[in-house]
């Protein structure tokens, strides 16, 4: 309230916060997909491939060079993109902890001339796991939500990490 002894006379409003993110490159090579198939098959039959991308999210200010943060955030092989019908498990440092990860690359954002302006970068893994089509070619019955969560026990850590079906659950880091 203004008129408070404490209040600077002007006081400033804060910038205002946002979040994004970047979309990156492949995080799961062909030998790793390889051997991890079998194990998620075993699970459910009808998975044929797996794949799996990383995903950056930044929380910064609303004055942050985007196209540096991109060149940043773009390295390794390209991704090669999501299947229609496959099933999405994203997998995410646990919540309410800062993950090494994102601590160096917080760092290397500051170093790099993006100032204080980024507070956070932190990456997931969005793994996409492709499934027998339907009669016709169409797309096939999606997995069972017990189904999901059995596969997902095999692509993350539980001590360290956070399981999520949607995107958007990142949000919460």
């Amino acid at each position: 309230m203004p008129g408070f002894p404490w209040d600077p006379p002007h006081a400033m409003q804060p910038a205002a916060k946002q979040l994004m993110h970047f979309e990156g490159g492949n995080a799961l090579s062909d030998f790793r997909a390889q051997a991890l198939l079998p194990r998620l098959q075993a699970m459910q039959p009808r998975i044929t491939g797996v794949r799996a991308r990383h995903v950056h999210w930044v929380w910064a200010d609303g004055a942050v060079d985007q196209a540096k943060l991109q060149g940043l955030l773009s390295y390794g092989d390209a991704y090669p993109g999501d299947a229609e019908g496959s099933a999405l498990i994203v997998v995410m440092p646990r919540l309410g902890t800062v993950s090494p990860w994102a601590s160096k690359a917080t760092d290397i954002a500051h170093n790099c001339g993006l100032g204080a302006a980024v507070h956070r970068i932190e990456r997931v893994t969005e793994y996409r796991l492709l499934l027998k089509t339907g009669l016709l070619g169409g797309v096939g019955k999606p997995l069972q939500a017990a189904e999901l969560a059995a596969c997902a026990a095999l692509l993350h850590d539980r001590m360290t990490e956070h399981v999520a079906f949607e995107r958007d659950a990142a949000r919460h880091l």
